[in-house]
């Protein structure tokens, strides 16, 4: 039994109390796997493997540290997006609003403007309305005139006639 350990030495790295420190040449080797002969009661040898358990528990708690600081920041960076989106919803929202009472508000003032030229519009239309009802009466009192002026030029003409003839007038009384 003591050759066999000797053929275990020459195989790897030694077991701890052994030869070259055990640990610390394991250590040296963290990438590599690290196989060790066991002598196990009944049986001759067993290979045991063994992955270096302090080098890959640190990588992986560093992993989980960096993957845990990575989500953490992931979940940061979504947070603050949210935020500025639910921001931006909001600022929307308020602009929204500010547009319709704008809208509402330009459409009171179309109709304001709307019912005033309506109005304008009728105003207009009686005053048309008035002038060409006071042309036609001023045309009528014009034609009324040149009626009258003739009927008085008319008269004097006649009366005019019956004064040059030389006629006297009547004396219907008696003195």
């Amino acid at each position: 039994m003591g050759g066999g350990q000797a053929a275990d030495n020459a195989d790897g790295p030694q077991p701890h109390g052994h030869g070259f420190g055990g640990r610390s040449a394991a250590r040296a080797r963290p990438a590599q796997q690290v196989t060790r002969r066991r002598r196990l009661p009944g049986d001759d040898t067993v290979v045991v493997e063994h992955q270096s358990l302090g080098r890959s528990s640190q990588k992986r708690a560093a992993n989980r540290v960096s993957a845990a600081s990575e989500a953490g920041q992931e979940q940061e960076r979504l947070k603050q997006s949210l935020l500025r989106e639910r921001r931006r919803v909001h600022d929307m929202e308020a602009e929204l609003l500010m547009l319709n009472e704008r809208i509402r508000a330009v459409n009171t003032q179309m109709t304001h403007l709307r019912l005033q030229v309506e109005e304008g519009k009728k105003v207009i239309q009686q005053r048309d309305e008035n002038i060409l009802r006071l042309r036609a009466e001023l045309h009528q009192a014009r034609e009324q005139q040149v009626r009258r002026a003739a009927t008085t030029a008319k008269v004097q003409a006649a009366s005019a006639e019956s004064d040059d003839e030389g006629q006297q007038p009547v004396q219907w009384w008696r003195d």
